[in-house]
């Protein structure tokens, strides 16, 4: 006569789970979310979260309903997890958890990880490029933020490198690196080099971008003259242009989400071409176009990387492809 099997049974307070029932918990969450019912696989994750550890891979799923869901907050925390313990299921979500921390606005959370992500040989070549563009938009965030005049500074960097004719000399991420360690410090003394690179002819967008930033960050009010992609104008660091492609960007974003919420990867990918175009653009704009124009824009272009249509050539993509272009000279060193 066959024994009678023992199955344990789950106590919690006032709760009797059976045998089997956090598995249909996780079963039935992993169903509802390939159904983009996020919501109902929200509430099974929760349930089945209470009682147990979540497999990485099913923790890399309801990260996913959490944001779908609206939980920022909840999700930022399973990223937390799986980044700390090095989980290899956070390559899978690490482009959510760096768009969490940008839209929570915790760039200097954001600034970290990044900084980690770049010297971690398990991220492709393009990975890092689009990590190190997007970290120099949430050094502009930072910026806006948290500088001030007031607190500590140092002034112990090599003024000479900062001269155009030695600066010109630079790689270019030793360039990007130099004006980035001058945030927080005080550059009284090479306001003029820095005017004098933003304005020069043979600096690369981005690096113009950046040390404009940098003047804006530190309260300097001398006139600017700016040209890139086409546009020039004469402007103010700590007053630059009412709209800037930097200013839009959450409203496009938005747009995007609502046209791509269906297709992650392309939205992922669209979103992160206009956060880094935004930045490199800088102080400009995509004048001419309304939000939802750029948003479109941008996914037809998406649409063309991923090899679904052909690109046709007018304005706006010939902007688009020079911006790019600029970056890749940047992140092909």
């Amino acid at each position: 006569m066959l024994k009678k099997k023992n199955h344990p049974i789950i106590k919690d307070e006032n709760v009797i789970l059976f045998p089997g029932m956090i598995e249909k918990y996780v079963e039935n969450g992993l169903k509802f979310a390939e159904e983009t019912n996020f919501v109902e696989a929200v509430s099974c994750f929760d349930e089945a979260s209470k009682y147990k550890e979540l497999s990485d891979m099913v923790q890399s799923v309801y990260i996913l309903s959490l944001l779908e869901a609206g939980r920022p907050l909840d999700a930022k925390k399973i990223c937390e997890t799986l980044y700390e313990k090095r989980s290899p299921f956070f390559e899978q979500v690490i482009e959510l958890y760096l768009t969490i921390l940008l839209d929570l606005k915790e760039y200097k959370q954001l600034n970290e990880v990044l900084d980690g992500l770049m010297k971690d040989s398990t991220y492709t070549f393009q990975q890092k490029k689009n990590f190190k563009q997007l970290k120099e938009l949430s050094i502009k965030m930072l910026t806006d933020t948290t500088y001030s005049a007031d607190e500590e500074t140092k002034t112990n960097f090599d003024k000479e490198q900062f001269e155009l004719s030695s600066f010109i000399k630079l790689p270019y991420g030793q360039q990007e690196h130099l004006i980035q360690e001058a945030f927080h410090t005080d550059i009284t003394e090479i306001t003029e080099e820095l005017i004098a690179i933003i304005e020069g002819s043979d600096i690369i967008p981005t690096i113009k971008s950046l040390a404009l930033l940098l003047l804006g960050a530190a309260g300097v009010d001398n006139e600017v003259t700016v040209e890139k992609f086409g546009f020039k104008e004469t402007i103010i660091p700590t007053a630059p242009p009412e709209h800037t492609a930097v200013d839009r960007v959450e409203p496009i974003k938005r747009c995007i989400e609502n046209l791509l919420e269906k297709d992650p990867s392309k939205l992922q990918m669209t979103l992160e071409m206009v956060h880094r175009h935004a930045y490199t653009l800088f102080p400009f704009d995509w004048v001419g176009y309304t939000n939802e124009v750029v948003a479109n824009k941008y996914i037809e272009y998406v649409d063309v990387l991923f090899g679904n249509s052909v690109l046709r050539s007018d304005e706006f993509f010939d902007l688009l492809i020079v911006m790019e272009e600029s970056l890749e000279v940047l992140s092909g060193e």
